[in-house]
This record gives structure tokens, sequence and C-alpha cells, in this order.
């Protein structure tokens, strides 16, 4: 193992460390190392090297780990503080919350910043843990969400490598907190997910679920409540998706979908003041209504 990675494995050791104060210095430390150019480029060179599978190399893969021990070992300190202390202890708390997030967000990005190093099974399901714990999901469900939007769904390979279950577990966890309307993710990056993960559960599986239809029914119907008008075009974008992967399944839900909450949108359209994206995809919705209702069109001009 060359000087660099010794360094860089005393130093994950050391996040370890039972002491507070050790373990700070330690994540400054694995900072100024994880982008020093030796390190990466002996990363680099361990975790593409067929030989180092198996072997104790230390590769990016295994650093990722120590870093979730790490992450663990912090959740559960803040999670057994008291609840009742002053602002600047509660201030200190949320300071601590944002510097341990923003440490594996930092790490994600340098790991593949030169293409993806990272396994995508155990980054995926790493993200997906810490966002389903509803402590963890409020202490770190910005950073993590920012993660899982232009770090995992944004990479072809990543989004070529999830499973069915992993593209339909994001889609549940993600439909939860759209409706939960979680406090600790910012809404129109959960509707941007939500996008996202719906198109590729369209492309990437078999099919989505039946329960869609009642989650757009709930949220399309609730569009005069919302004050984000980025939010209301992800939504609509979403629903776009949905429907035209299964309008041929699924033809008289589609159409009872769209009859329930025609109203909604058409309120949109008109005293909302919509974007003209929004305008587009809203059109794109009224005419799928249309095509959907009257699968063989007009017989004549009057009709």
């Amino acid at each position: 193992m060359s000087l660099a990675l010794q360094e860089l494995l005393l130093c994950c050791r050391g996040l370890e460390n039972e002491k507070a104060t050790e373990r700070k210095k330690e994540v400054d430390r694995f900072r100024r190392l994880i982008r020093s150019p030796d390190t990466v480029e002996e990363l680099d060179r361990t975790s593409g090297c067929k030989a180092s599978k198996g072997s104790k190399q230390l590769t990016w893969d295994a650093v990722f780990r120590f870093l979730q021990k790490f992450l663990q070992k912090e959740t559960e300190l803040l999670k057994s503080g008291k609840a009742n202390v002053s602002a600047t202890t509660q201030a200190n708390r949320q300071k601590k919350m944002q510097e341990i997030s923003s440490l594996m967000k930092y790490f994600i990005r340098c790991a593949n910043q030169r293409g993806p190093k990272l396994k995508c099974a155990e980054l995926l399901s790493h993200v997906v843990e810490v966002l389903q714990n509803q402590f963890s999901c409020g202490a770190y469900g910005e950073d993590y969400s920012s993660i899982l939007l232009k770090d995992v769904l944004s990479v072809r390979k990543y989004w070529c490598e999830m499973s069915q279950q992993q593209w339909h577990s994001l889609l549940e966890l993600y439909c939860g907190l759209f409706n939960r309307r979680s406090k600790s993710i910012n809404r129109v990056q959960v509707s941007r997910i939500l996008y996202t993960v719906i198109w590729g559960c369209c492309v990437q599986t078999e099919g989505l679920s039946h329960t869609l239809f009642n989650f757009f029914l709930k949220a399309l119907s609730n569009t005069r409540e919302e004050r984000q008008l980025m939010v209301l075009e992800n939504l609509v974008s979403a629903v776009n998706v949905f429907l035209r992967s299964v309008l041929l399944s699924c033809r008289r839900r589609a159409c009872a979908l769209g009859e329930e909450v025609l109203s909604a949108m058409l309120c949109v359209y008109t005293q909302m003041r919509p974007s003209s994206a929004l305008k587009d995809e809203l059109v794109k919705f009224f005419q799928l209504q249309i095509c959907v209702h009257h699968p063989k069109g007009a017989k004549t001009l009057e009709t």
C-alpha cells in the first residue's frame, strides 16, 4: 500500500475515535487527503484494479464504508442528546448535522468526479436507509436528496444498474415524502426527484404501480394550495409521463383521474400565472385526456 493510502487509512480509523475533538481533527484531515491528487490517483488505481478485489487494498468503496460508520456514530450521539436545550445548543446541533452530511456529499462527488467509482447498490442502499429513518431524514434529508438527484439519478451507469425493486422503493419513498410535506427537504427538490423516478420506472421497469392513480388524484386535487409553481410543473410533467405509460392498459382509470382533477388543472392554467413550461405541460395533459376519452377521434368537423 502506498504512503498516501496508508495515511488515508489511519485517518479513516481515526474517524472511529471515541473523543469528539479527535474525530473533528480527523474530519479536517480527511477533507485535505481526499482532494490530494496523489490520494485520488491511488484510489482510482486500486478501485479499478481487478487484482485488488478481495485484497486488503484501500478503495473508494472501502473509504465509503468508513464514512458510513462515522455518520452512524455521529447520528446516534445527536439522537441521544437532550430534547429541551437552549437555542445556542440547538444551532450547534444543526451546524453539526450540516457538517456531517456535507462531508458525505463532498466525498461522493470527489469519488465520482472522473466517472462513477462507487458501487451503485451500496451507494443507493445507504441513501435510502438514511432517508427512510425519520431522525436521519430530518437531519440530512436536504443533502441526501441532493446526492440522490445529482450523484445517482443523473449517472447513466447507475440508472442502468438499478433493479426494478430499487426503482419502486424510491418511488414509494418519495411519494411518501411529498405527501408528508417534509420540512427537512426542499419541496421543489422532492417533486423533481419524484418526476425523475417516475420517468425511470417507465423506462427501466416492467410497469408502474397502479397506486400512483391515488397519489396523483390527491396531489393534483390540491393544486390550489401549492404556492410553488415549480412543484406543479414537476408534478404535471410526472403525471404526463405516467399517463403515457398506462393509457393502453388502464384507460378507464386514466379517464376517471382526468375528470376528477380537470377543474383544478384549469384553475392553475387560468388563475395562477403559470410559466410557459408549466402551460406546455398542462396542455399536454389536456391533450392526453382528449386522446384517452376519444381514442378514435372525431368523425366529422362538427363533432
